[in-house]
């Protein structure tokens, strides 16, 4: 857990660089001064380590009490109800690992307009010409959609950073 929540953690330093430069830069457009691809791959990298640890609280296989046991007692030691944010990792990690897939399905119903393959930056007005976003980031919002599907990223990386946090104590002791 502590390898998965310590790489999360760098993508959440990264990012904050990110957000300082929006916010302290003299640029019109400070926005365009950022790399996409790799400000979506620390996201992605977010979700990814987010989901890989969500699954030492809710197994896959749930049916086998083995892992249950241990997932109800890790859920107690840290303090994650049901409503923790790394419960919505997986469908956004199914989305990004199963894209091949979802693009084909997302495709194959015709679609028109504006198509971005990556996107960063703000969620503007739509003007009626319909957008696709591949996969983005809303700025304003701190929104990631993916194909559609759109996710908040802030719950999830403060909740991996709580856990990291407790993982360093641990590992301490």
């Amino acid at each position: 857990m502590a390898f998965c929540t310590k790489s999360a953690v760098r993508s959440v330093e990264v990012l904050g660089e990110v957000f300082e430069h929006l916010a302290n830069s003299d640029s019109p457009d400070p926005e365009k001064d950022i790399d996409t691809q790799s400000v979506l791959d620390e996201l992605q990298n977010i979700v990814v380590q987010g989901a890989a640890v969500a699954r030492y609280f809710w197994p896959i296989r749930e049916g086998q009490q083995i892992h249950a046991h241990r997932a109800a007692a890790l859920r107690e030691q840290f303090d994650i109800q049901d409503g923790n944010p790394l419960r919505v990792c997986k469908p956004l990690r199914d989305a990004m690992e199963h894209f091949d897939e979802r693009l084909d399905k997302y495709l194959a119903k015709g679609i028109v307009g504006h198509i971005f393959p990556n996107y960063f930056g703000y969620d503007g007005a739509r003007d009626g010409v319909p957008i696709h976003f591949f996969r983005a980031y809303f700025i304003d919002s701190g929104i990631f959609e993916m194909l559609g599907e759109r996710f908040e990223i802030e719950p999830l990386a403060n909740e991996l950073l709580r856990l990291n946090g407790k993982l360093d104590s641990c590992l301490e002791k």
